[in-house]
């Protein structure tokens, strides 16, 4: 695309970068001028317009914003391109908005001239209500910019979605510590404005428990309430929770599986505590929630209720440019409304997860093997990129050793990043880290060490195809002459066996155990479940490079 000012008298073809209102007419953005709208412009008087000649690869802003707007739409969402350069995004049922804040963010520092506004997050939203509005602020831009933002985006979940809101089954514990009249009012405040405050989670509230602030019988309270079919258990404690040692964090460490929450950073309510055991919430509600007015606090409950699974990344704080007010779409826009492919997820096609496994030392290799440049760009990238290339989601990279310099290089994937502190203990602890991550909506997920540096999207494909969705315990891998290698497919029914193939599989003796319902996937081209282990691989895979770099 070629910009700049253009005189009355060469404007002929020229793309107009702004709408002119002449009279009761109206030029509108992108708008090619034709030779009836260079006379009325002149009768305006209007002697100069700012405008784009079209160059050869060149899209038109409505083509760019039906690609983008429907690689943003998620589930239960529908998305409408007006003329002005703005594409609408709509919920399609009354719902829970869920979107979050770090991709938002991190979509606007793409590309300046594409900008993405939300509603406010986890807000309850009604039918047709806009949810995000994406605005592109050129009438043309490059199919390869176009392309680049799509591929940024691709890897993860929805990136805007509206759930519908399932009955859930909720208990309250109330901890005691002064046991008298005013700590009971105090208990009966709380719990009046947990229910004023959610009428729309569509809670049944079914058991109800008491407790000493203690540790030790809050702990064996905890574990009593999870065994009677509750989804959701909220904890109103008799004191508030100040830090890591107090008692119901300490409580809470003894049994749950992970706390995602351990604090808010928020005046008045730093003691929200948010935590997972198994499939199942507790909520620690802040101390003084009868008397506080914060947003952000409904909002972070609210997603905790309604989120698939709990995970630490989803509970970041970012900040985000928000909607002044949702509205609805007019008559005109709604007769242009294109739902999302969301609602249309294959019955015969699985949903597989992958985890990219970037958290080793590489002792073996004398030096962290995955930031050796390979093709120009650190060597884990490649693998990353496959898997974000492929037909699996959400992808996860595992980050540890040297995990600040490899974060530096994905500013510009949408991916999930998850360090694991525990790096040192070996592969395992990255492998349940990545596996815990895996939304339950997933029928198994695909484990890709970061050191194989001619993996493919196409070959990731090849044994996510080869999984058959529906059919119980699989365990998918890849084979080379017959020989068992990375990476391998997890079924969701065997996520606590889930392992790396070494460098002999025999040896290894859960691929023997569930051998029964094994799949192997042939690969045509051996390099390409090619890995780095030696410093010597690291030269081998950077001389493959150049001499892919210098094939004409």
């Amino acid at each position: 695309m070629i910009c700049d000012e253009f005189k009355i008298s060469d404007a002929l073809g020229i793309i107009l970068f702004n709408p002119l209102k002449l009279g009761n007419a109206m030029l509108e953005k992108g708008r090619r001028l034709q030779e009836e709208d260079i006379v009325q412009l002149k009768k305006y008087g209007v002697e100069k317009v700012f405008g784009a000649v079209m160059e050869e690869g060149d899209i038109s802003f409505q083509t760019a914003l039906g690609i983008v707007g429907a690689k943003l739409c998620g589930k239960n969402t529908a998305y409408s391109v007006g003329n002005d350069g703005v594409c609408r995004i709509i919920s399609t049922i009354r719902g829970v908005f869920m979107v979050n804040d770090d991709r938002v963010a991190k979509f606007n520092r793409y590309n300046r001239n594409v900008i993405l506004n939300i509603a406010t997050p986890y807000a309850f939203v009604e039918e047709n209500e806009i949810i995000a509005e994406l605005e592109l602020t050129l009438p043309l831009i490059s199919q390869a910019d176009v392309d680049e933002l799509v591929f940024k985006l691709s890897g993860n979940v929805d990136m805007l979605s509206v759930h519908d809101v399932s009955s859930k089954r909720a208990g309250l514990i109330y901890t005691r510590f002064l046991n008298n009249g005013d700590e009971t009012r105090h208990f009966t405040a709380v719990v009046k404005r947990l229910v004023k405050d959610f009428p729309q989670m569509n809670m049944n509230f079914v058991h109800e428990y008491e407790t000493p602030h203690t540790v030790e019988d809050v702990a064996g309270t905890l574990q009593m309430s999870l065994k009677d079919h509750i989804d959701v258990l909220f904890v109103i404690g008799g004191q508030r929770n100040s830090c890591s040692r107090d008692i119901l964090m300490r409580a809470l460490q003894s049994f749950v599986d992970e706390i995602v929450c351990p604090s808010l950073p928020q005046v008045g309510a730093s003691d929200l505590i948010i935590a997972a055991k198994k499939e199942k919430k507790v909520i620690v509600i802040p101390y003084n929630f009868d008397k506080l007015d914060t947003a952000y606090l409904e909002r972070y409950i609210v997603q905790a209720i309604v989120a698939d699974k709990l995970n630490v990344f989803d509970f970041n704080h970012p900040q985000n440019f928000i909607m002044k007010s949702r509205g609805r779409l007019n008559d005109e826009r709604s007769e242009r409304l294109i739902r999302s492919a969301g609602n249309e997820t294959s019955e015969k096609e699985a949903g597989i997860a992958a985890v990219v496994l970037a958290a080793g030392v590489g002792a073996r290799a004398g030096r962290n093997k995955l930031l050796a440049e390979v093709g120009g760009r650190p060597l884990f990238l490649n693998a990353l990129e496959a898997a974000v290339k492929s037909k699996a989601s959400p992808v996860f990279l595992i980050t540890g050793h040297q995990a600040e310099d490899m974060e530096e290089y994905l500013e510009d994937i949408d991916v999930n990043v998850i360090y694991n502190s525990a790096y040192r203990s070996g592969v395992r602890t990255s492998i349940d880290l990545g596996v815990k991550s895996v939304p339950g909506f997933c029928d198994g997920v695909i484990l890709i060490p970061a050191d194989m540096p001619n993996i493919t999207p196409e070959y990731i494909n090849e044994m996510i195809k080869s999984f058959r969705k529906g059919e119980g315990r699989q365990l998918v891998i890849a084979s080379r002459h017959g020989i068992k290698c990375n990476p391998v497919i997890w079924g969701k029914d065997l996520y606590e066996f889930a392992d790396m193939v070494p460098e002999n599989a025999d040896l290894r003796p859960v691929f023997v155990e569930h051998s029964d319902y094994t799949k192997l996937v042939e690969v045509k081209d051996e390099n390409i479940v090619f890995d780095v282990n030696y410093p010597s691989d690291i030269e081998t895979a950077q001389k493959a490079a150049i001499g892919k770099d210098n094939k004409p």
